[in-house]
């Protein structure tokens, strides 16, 4: 009979050597969740303060936007106009050019 008791005492022991093992591997991995938490509140914070620093900016590049888009339009048309005064400038020279070779035709003749 002692050795039934003796091997119910030593499954009890090994019951209790599992349940710390098993007890401490999960302490460990509740801290490790513990810190990874912490960090991760840490990075929501920062991120946050990012987010308020670009909020400005994004204010800024929605400005910018609208003036490179009137300046672009701005830009077709004293392109257009220059065309046009081009257009005018070489119509106006072709015909003083005939002018005067008119009148050198009459000079000389």
């Amino acid at each position: 009979m002692k050795k039934n008791s003796e091997s119910t005492g030593s499954k009890k022991t090994d019951t209790n050597r599992e349940t710390r093992v098993l007890l401490e591997r999960m302490h460990s991995d509740i801290q490790r969740i513990a810190e990874a938490q912490s960090s991760t509140g840490t990075q929501i914070v920062e991120i946050k303060a990012i987010v308020n620093d670009l909020l400005p900016l994004k204010s800024e590049v929605k400005t910018i936007y609208v003036a490179v888009m009137q300046l672009s339009g701005d830009l077709k048309e004293l392109k257009t106009d220059g065309k046009d005064l081009k257009n005018k400038v070489d119509e106006n020279l072709s015909n003083h050019e005939k002018r005067i070779t008119k009148l050198e035709e009459k000079v000389f003749a």
